[in-house]
């Protein structure tokens, strides 16, 4: 069993495996009367979490990647009802093989356990409903997908809710939500999935566009970021992606606190370097403590 130590608020070392699933995020909504908005990003120690490629496309670089942190990062997304992702997700389905994280709970795929740990927990499906935020409905949903009986939720603009690709989209599990005039309002979308639709954990899975709308409307409550102890270099800014919008810092959040901070060391990562890295997660200050 693979240990790591916590260094606050109490210093111990803890396993690895299960401490996500631990924090029981269900029940803190149940403590709170409201439903609990998450995300989780890995970062380097800068705020970087994705670069351009020679392609143009922004990826993890593979001196972060690492299987810790995608292992926590399936732990948090399995305790979610729903998840809210991009558009620009499924466009990269089919060109670049983007990660899985639309069939990785269901069986014969590599989180298979976690999908019958939903099901024990109580559950009704494997694998969480799909909230997808895009101004623009130039995507093409798998078929897979359609067919699998989740909940599809994609909001749009106001207007593009009212297209006729809207209604080409719209079926027995597909909805379309207009949720602001030129883009997608944070509120709106959170107001729709956790007061009009009944989801309790809301995960939102996509890049620092939506993350950036949720801090707007004041509709995050916990903030996990993964930060390993490593620079990523590059000259231009543009090629880079940080987890804030214009090169803010996590500590400039003061709306948000530090709940908890664990180290794990000797990190073996996809780029074959090893690495230190830190678990950390902020709570919302209106949380209990």
């Amino acid at each position: 069993m693979r240990m790591i130590n916590q260094v606050f608020p109490v210093k111990k070392k803890m396993p690895l495996e299960g401490l996500y699933l631990d924090q029981r995020l269900m029940d803190l909504a149940t403590e709170i009367s409201r439903s609990v908005v998450l995300t989780d990003y890995l970062t380097d120690k800068n705020g970087v979490v994705a670069k351009a490629g020679k392609d143009g496309q922004f990826q993890i670089p593979a001196e972060l990647k690492n299987s810790s942190d995608w292992g926590l990062y399936q732990e948090l997304m399995a305790q979610a009802d729903v998840t809210i992702s991009g558009g620009a997700y499924y466009k990269r389905l089919k060109t670049t093989g983007a990660q899985d994280i639309l069939y990785q709970f269901e069986p014969g795929n590599a989180f298979e356990k976690l999908g019958e740990w939903r099901l024990r927990a109580g559950y009704k499906k494997r694998s969480p409903d799909l909230a997808i935020v895009s101004r623009h409905l130039d995507f093409e949903l798998p078929k897979e997908l359609l067919k699998s009986n989740r909940r599809i939720i994609i909001f749009t603009t106001d207007s593009m809710a009212n297209s006729d690709k809207a209604k080409a989209l719209q079926d027995t599990n597909t909805m379309i939500v207009g949720s602001g005039e030129a883009g997608v309002d944070g509120g709106r979308l959170i107001a729709t999935l956790a007061d009009e639709l009944g989801y309790r954990v809301i995960m939102m899975v996509s890049g620092p566009h939506v993350l950036d709308l949720l801090l707007a409307a004041k509709r995050l409550d916990l903030l996990y970021v993964t930060q390993a102890q490593v620079e990523i270099p590059f000259d231009d800014p543009a090629t880079v992606q940080t987890i804030l919008l214009g090169g803010k810092k996590i500590s400039e959040l003061k709306e948000f606190r530090l709940a908890h901070q664990f180290m794990q060391e000797n990190v073996v990562t996809e780029a074959e370097s090893r690495i230190s890295q830190s678990f950390l997660r902020y709570d919302r200050n209106d949380l209990p403590g």
